[in-house]
């Protein structure tokens, strides 16, 4: 679907967005307005929810995604649970992305409970999925978001911070990638204007109070930095592809995400890592060396890495052939923002980002 400057189609988020510590614990209380309500979750997830909230035997039925956020998976889980009127996601992006699938082909309601702030997959209404072999395949934006998404500081602390780290890089693309492509648009409109005010509050956010937040969770305590990032995290990044629609969505750093993707060593890497080391990517692309430098304090400071050998891969010129041809692809969203991309001037950015970037 192609849109005028003027026209919207917008997916602002959740009918109700929850953070308060505790209430993860309280899901009975926001369940009974429905009349048969089923759990989707993971395996990790569910222990990590169960052993937080306390609940011995689950008053709903329960059933585990397979975490590979594929089509065939969501359509396996929704003839298991034919007949609920809403699902709960109780998980973190790929088991979000897929409960949002399920509740598509079952025409019902959905309820997030995220147990990590990795990304915005619980506020948003896409779903990224996947093929078989863990490989990128698509992202379809789904006909509305969900009824209510609980945010509970409390659960989401008690997961591995690598992931908390991954969702302040995958969030903080939202300024790098959506500004070039709205300053190509020329008019803006009201929606644009502010979906790019969004990711610019984002980036401040995240620059000013991500270290406190890291510092804070490092030694086991949740303060003002911590719930910021993660409303950043969860709830603003959200709003920038919901306010701004596709110019505002994925560009060049999910594009190196998406092909990195096609190097099975690059599976133990989490999401936000993968992002972030497209930014730098994508900035070197857009001839910004500088301003692809001055993010490097930043990325040390908390652990995001900024080249393949940060990622914990080892560099070779058929790696980077491989990411930079995928990447380049017509079909990708690379192009927003940069329109005329090739896959040497990625080849050169990465390698540049390896060797010579400081």
């Amino acid at each position: 679907m192609v849109f005028g400057v003027h026209d919207c189609d917008i997916r602002s988020g959740p009918d109700r967005y929850v953070n308060i510590e505790g209430e993860a614990r309280k899901l009975d209380e926001y369940l009974q307005q429905y009349r048969n309500p089923a759990i989707i979750t993971g395996e990790r997830s569910w222990q990590a929810y169960t052993t937080y909230a306390g609940t011995p035997e689950p008053r709903y039925p329960v059933f585990h995604y397979d975490g590979s956020a594929t089509l065939r998976n969501a359509r396996q889980l929704a003839k298991q649970i034919e007949g609920a009127d809403a699902v709960v996601a109780i998980g973190a992006g790929k088991l979000s992305d897929t409960v949002k699938n399920v509740a598509e082909l079952l025409h019902c309601s959905i309820v997030m409970v995220p147990t990590m702030a990795a990304t915005c997959a619980a506020y948003s209404a896409l779903s990224v999925n996947y093929d078989e072999e863990h490989r990128y395949m698509s992202a379809p934006m789904h006909a509305s978001n969900s009824d209510i998404l609980i945010v509970d500081p409390k659960l989401i602390a008690t997961s591995p911070l690598e992931y908390f780290i991954g969702g302040i890089g995958d969030t903080l693309a939202k300024w790098y990638e959506s500004a070039p492509t709205f300053a190509r648009c020329g008019q803006l409109n009201a929606f644009d204007r502010l979906a790019r005010q969004s990711a610019s509050i984002i980036r401040s956010i995240i620059i000013d109070e991500s270290k406190e937040a890291v510092s804070s969770l490092q030694t086991g305590s949740i303060n003002e930095h911590v719930n910021n990032v993660i409303d950043v995290i969860i709830g603003l990044g959200g709003t920038v592809g919901g306010f701004g629609g596709v110019r505002a969505r994925a560009s060049g750093a999910h594009a190196i995400h998406d092909a990195l993707t096609l190097l099975p060593e690059s599976s133990p890497v989490v999401h936000g890592a993968k992002v972030a080391y497209g930014i730098i990517v994508q900035l070197l692309v857009e001839d910004k060396t500088a301003e692809a430098a001055e993010l490097l304090p930043f990325y040390e400071s908390i652990g995001l890495p900024h080249s393949f050998s940060g990622m914990g891969m080892k560099p070779s010129s058929e790696k980077w052939r491989i990411v930079a041809e995928a990447a380049a692809d017509p079909s990708t969203s690379f192009h927003r923002a940069v329109p005329d991309i090739t896959s040497q001037r990625i080849l050169n950015a990465m390698r540049q980002a390896e060797y010579d970037l400081s």
